[in-house]
This record gives C-alpha cells, structure tokens and sequence, in this order.
C-alpha cells in the first residue's frame, strides 16, 4: 500500500496546533481514537522504516543520572539500516530538522496535560521509585577508538524524598548504594512560576557546561528523567524549557522502550543534540534520546549517545521495595 510522505517539521508543528487546547474537557474515547487513526495516518513512516529491528539497535542515554557518567566517543560506522541505524557496536541515527516556532505550542500542551496529573504524596522518610530502559556509552582506558555501547538495559533507583538519606540503584544486576543522592525535592520544591523557575535554574548552573542555555536545559532534562514531580512543578518546567533559547521541535523522536513520539531538543556548543520525548496524543513525558547533529571529534553526525526510556514512577516506603 502507498503511504503519503512524512510531513516537515513545520507540517508537524502545524498538526500540533490541530489538537484541543490546554485546559479543554477530556475528549471522549470515540473521539479521542478518531483523532489518533488521523494523526498517525499522517506521521507514519513505511513499515521498513519503522520496524523494531531498528529499535533494538538503540544504545546508551545522555547526562549522568546520579553516580552513572556517560563518556562519548569516537563512532564506528559500518553498513546502514532502512531505518538510519547501522549494524556497528555505535549506531547511527538520522539526524532530524528542527523547527523552533512548534517547541511553545508543543510544551504548552504538555504543560498543560502534566496539571491534570493527580499529585502524589511523599511522606517524610519515603523513596521515590523510578524504572527506565537505558543504556550508556563507555570509554574503556580513556581511548575514544574503543567507545562502545551497552545493550538497552532495566535500571531502577530508589531517590529519598529529601536530603539526609542514602538512595539505592540496581542495574546490570547490581544494587549499589547512593551515600549522598540528589534527593527527589531537589527538583520537587522548583517553583511553579514558570519565569521564577527558570531565574532559579540559570543561577543554580551559572558556570556550568558549556554555556547558560545548554546547563539550563540539561538540568531541566535531569529533573524529567529520574524525579517524581508534583503537577505544578513539571507544567511550570516545560513552560520555562520554552522560553530557552535554541530549543526545537523534533518531528520524530525514539525512546530506549521503542516508543515513538515529538520532541523537544536543543543542541549544545560540541555538536549533541538531547531530545526529550513525549507521546503524540497524550503528551506525556516518554524518555530522551541524544546524538551528534553534525561530524565533530566524537563521532559521525547521527552517532547515537543516549537513550532513556521511563517504565514506572511511584513511591514507596523503603528501599527495594515496589510500588503496588
């Protein structure tokens, strides 16, 4: 069967703008598929390009979440895949256009489906339990020749809800203590005033990275993918990342879980781009992608170094424990 061609990203910024607007009633479940089936008709690619092959080829988040760094090297680039990956230990991905005047209508609409979220409770004591699919990028002996990712992998982490208490993290089969984690109010107690919030951040970064936008951005980032945020705070988040400067629309984002999904994304002053990525129809936060836009030492554009993909969030009592 033929399939139309993928619209550009302003195309695409164009859809978004045909979806309800924040603070509108929920659609019904008739009208909510309807509206699916025709959004998707029109970003769907050709099953060749879209197959999960593709995914599985997917390796290794950006930013170290805790105690866990990512190093990025040089990429090994063997024969491609329909999809844009490539069968080398580094895979690469294609380098997508952004478009800047989509990312406030995008973010306006997170923002404003993240304020309908109940607001969980975190008692005094208690743990923040966060499930990703991930995988990372090593640098063995400092030699950027022998970069090499991981396999997308389950990682789990226990964060306190505040300062004062040991955290837990268990991945690639160990469970390893975290003495001094970034507790969960570090980003929960942000304010939810969008401007405020961001002033906060720019002088809590000041000196960071590789300039004011980039550190603003990546933290923002950090608060996203292992936290557990009340309603306010992360509406407040999205609205401040929009007002960043160099941040844009990405029409077609992939997550570490295979899930496809519009981003947000801005690239920073080495070549990398960190993608954010949210579902297309409910605009909840997905996981994050990361890659090198153009050739630079590290790699070959397209050369993939991150990946994240969030499973389950909720809060807990101890560590180890789930929740139910």
């Amino acid at each position: 069967m033929t399939r139309s061609p993928r619209p550009d990203p302003t195309e695409r910024a164009e859809l978004v703008h045909l979806l309800p607007p924040p603070g509108d009633p929920a659609l019904s479940a008739d009208r909510h598929l309807l509206l699916k089936d025709a959004f998707m008709q029109q970003i769907t690619e050709p099953p060749a390009v879209r197959s999960r092959r593709r995914l599985a080829l997917l390796a290794a988040p950006v930013a170290a979440a805790l105690v866990v760094g990512v190093i990025v090297g040089a990429a090994a680039v063997n024969s491609r895949t329909p999809g844009g990956a490539t069968t080398a230990t580094n895979p690469l991905v294609a380098v997508a256009t952004g478009d800047a005047v989509g990312v406030k209508p995008l973010l306006e609409r997170a923002a404003a489906a993240a304020g309908r979220e109940p607001t969980a409770l975190i008692g005094q004591g208690e743990y923040v339990y966060v499930k990703s699919r991930v995988a990372w990028l090593h640098l063995p002996d400092d030699d950027v020749k022998r970069a090499f990712l991981d396999q997308v992998h389950d990682r789990e982490v226990w964060l306190p809800a505040s300062y004062g208490s040991e955290g837990l993290i268990r991945e690639r089969g160990e469970t390893i203590g975290l003495s001094g984690a970034t507790p969960n109010s570090r980003y929960a107690d942000l304010p939810t005033d969008p401007a405020e919030l961001l002033q906060r951040v720019y002088a809590d970064t000041r000196g960071q990275d590789s300039g004011p936008d980039v550190a603003a951005f990546a933290f923002l980032g950090n608060a996203l993918r292992e936290s557990l945020l009340p309603p306010t705070v992360t509406a407040a988040l999205y609205r401040a990342a929009a007002r960043i400067p160099g941040v844009v629309l990405v029409a077609d984002s992939v997550d570490a879980e295979g899930r496809h999904g519009v981003a947000v994304g801005r690239t920073d002053d080495r070549g990398e781009r960190l993608e954010w990525i949210f579902d297309e129809i409910t605009f909840q936060y997905l996981g994050e992608r990361s890659y090198l836009v153009r050739d630079t030492d590290m790699g070959k554009a397209g050369m993939l170094t991150g990946t994240t993909a969030v499973l389950d969030r909720g809060v807990v009592h101890r560590q180890g424990e789930l929740p139910k």
